[in-house]
């Protein structure tokens, strides 16, 4: 295991705390008033449909795009269906792959359609999401593959969908940011100019941080369920927990890595694992912009109902993206809360 994570509580002290949104509160509040079993005792069929469910109900309509097609691509076991999102402006766009979360369980096109929708409008670029194949039925390294395979498509092909010649984007959300940090190191750097991490899954399986043990029950994402998740997508095989690609804390190899832009969430348990990753992609000479949001709970991306926090998550990274390109920023049109 990583001993990465015994020197972020001087970091981690530094952070902005806030109590809980009352959105979020509230929320968290009904759903233990309603009973529902844990995730972890549903199948993976029914936890799929739950967070469909979820992301549809608790996400705010999305700011309109010019199109949003699907397209399928071959990739190393099957193929993979991508969903490209263009912007209203003219083009050729700045291209965006995004590679949405779920605990490598759980996640698909319908889940992040409204946060692909938001960030294409936003960040005035070319939005790509995949399609990945998850576990329990394709455990890893399928979804790594699969990401790394589409990067190196649309580095060949994503002018054929409007993008600009040149290096494109990597973002992704929790189990997506990890897939993403993975693809990126994969290519060391290559053909990728801008890596966005929202609230990431970094640490070892095993670990037990400090915002695990104080946010790891009752706040949407539980300890619970990361060790389902984990047993799902790594099985039983300990090579595989303690695998590179998995144990990013306990790995090297970061150098050369695109300048990166890092989500932490208050009331997360993965909140002190991202903080080390901030860490250690500093000392390998990555230029970090780390932003905090002090009162969210784990996926606010899908509770713009709740609370504003997630569209000024979007609007936040969607400048940096700019930013990035050379471009000055634009207003966070469509967010609403």
């Amino acid at each position: 295991m990583n001993t990465d994570l015994q020197a972020q509580n001087t970091a981690q002290a530094t952070l902005a705390k806030a109590p809980l949104e009352p959105g979020f509160a509230a929320f968290l509040q009904q759903a233990a008033a309603a009973g529902a079993p844990p995730i972890e005792r549903l199948t993976p069929a029914q936890a799929r449909q739950m967070y469909r469910q979820i992301s549809a109900e608790l996400s705010q309509d999305p700011p309109a795009v010019a199109s949003v097609r699907e397209l399928p691509i071959a990739g190393p076991a099957s193929t993979l269906t991508l969903r490209v999102y263009t912007p209203p402006s003219q083009g050729p766009w700045p291209t965006l792959l995004y590679v949405h979360g779920g605990g490598f369980l759980m996640g698909d096109l319908d889940t992040h359609d409204a946060v692909c929708r938001t960030l294409c409008q936003m960040a005035d670029t070319l939005v790509v999401a995949v399609d990945y194949r998850l576990a329990p039925e394709h455990p890893f390294p399928a979804a790594p593959d699969d990401v790394e395979a589409t990067v190196r498509w649309l580095q060949a092909n994503a002018e054929s969908l409007g993008g600009q010649p040149g290096p494109l984007a990597l973002a992704g959300d929790s189990a997506g940011a990890q897939l993403s940090l993975v693809a990126a190191r994969r290519l060391q750097g290559q053909g990728i100019r801008a890596l966005g991490l929202i609230y990431p899954v970094a640490a070892h399986p095993d670990t037990q941080s400090a915002s695990q043990r104080e946010h790891g029950q009752g706040k949407f994402l539980t300890r619970s369920a990361m060790d389902w998740f984990n047993q799902a997508y790594l099985g039983s095989d300990p090579a595989h927990r303690g695998h590179p690609e998995v144990d990013l804390l306990g790995s090297t190899g970061f150098e050369g890595l695109p300048a990166t832009w890092l989500a932490t969430l208050g009331h997360d348990p993965l909140c002190d694992e991202g903080v080390a990753l901030g860490s250690r992609l500093r000392q390998a000479g990555v230029p970090v912009r780390h932003q905090h949001y002090p009162g969210a709970i784990h996926a606010c991306l899908h509770f713009t109902r709740l609370s504003p926090t997630g569209w000024q998550l979007m609007a936040d990274l969607a400048q940096w993206l700019r930013e990035q390109d050379g471009r000055t920023a634009k207003g966070a049109k469509g967010a609403k809360g």
